[in-house]
């Protein structure tokens, strides 16, 4: 809720009107489905759809335009049935596995899959902007200007690594489960929250770093 304020204040709303316009891109996993064997509060995926549908309607109904991006199948279903089915209902401008945007001149990648840095002083975000560039340099079309990626839950960021183009990898929208105890056994973060591009600058004040308690307890004996 304070994400979407924020949105709206920076957009100017007046009653109806607003001075600049809300572009929404969502970058997958829409729902969780029943995967990994996680034990869930809703395990049902009628009941997930109809939540997802509840929270992102007013947000996509607000939107001057919305896209959606397909996650993994363990996620949103085989060949992204699920979200396919969701940003059709929620009539999303449009939607797919991958999407370039230009937005007030600036062009941005999306898509779901990306990953992140193994340890804490690496950036894999750099190394998706190198090859992101090195594919558009070969096929001759322009650079992006901003790179988007998901699916690893953590934020990563190329910076200034490669002049002209960042890369980032977006924050998460749940908090840690048994699963990524198994996976990333030595990483507490779990970051929430979402990057808003104004007018071409990034800003990423309503990211929340380390939003997990840790867990860990020290026992005297």
């Amino acid at each position: 809720m304070d994400f979407w304020d924020y949105v709206r204040v920076l957009a100017g709303v007046r009653g109806r009107h607003r001075k600049n316009r809300i572009v929404v891109a969502h970058m997958g996993d829409v729902i969780d489905g029943n995967h990994h064997g996680t034990k869930q509060i809703i395990q049902d995926v009628n009941d997930q759809y109809l939540v997802a549908l509840d929270v992102l309607r007013p947000i996509f109904d607000m939107a001057d335009a919305s896209f959606g991006i397909l996650g993994t199948e363990a996620h949103a279903g085989s060949a992204g049935e699920n979200e396919v089915s969701l940003y059709r209902e929620l009539q999303a401008t449009d939607y797919g596995q991958v999407l370039n945007l230009e937005i007030d001149g600036k062009l941005h990648d999306l898509a779901h899959h990306g990953r992140v840095g193994s340890r804490p002083w690496t950036s894999s975000a750099a190394a998706i902007a190198v090859e992101v560039c090195l594919d558009c340099g070969i096929q001759g079309i322009p650079f992006p200007d901003y790179i988007w990626r998901a699916h690893r839950h953590i934020i990563d960021d190329s910076g200034l690594k490669v002049p002209g183009t960042r890369c980032l990898t977006t924050p998460s929208w749940q908090l840690f489960t048994s699963f990524v105890y198994g996976v990333a056994p030595n990483t507490r973060r779990s970051d929430i929250g979402g990057f808003i591009v104004d007018g071409g600058v990034l800003d990423d004040s309503r990211c929340r770093y380390k939003a997990q308690p840790d867990a860990r307890k020290v026992i005297h004996v």
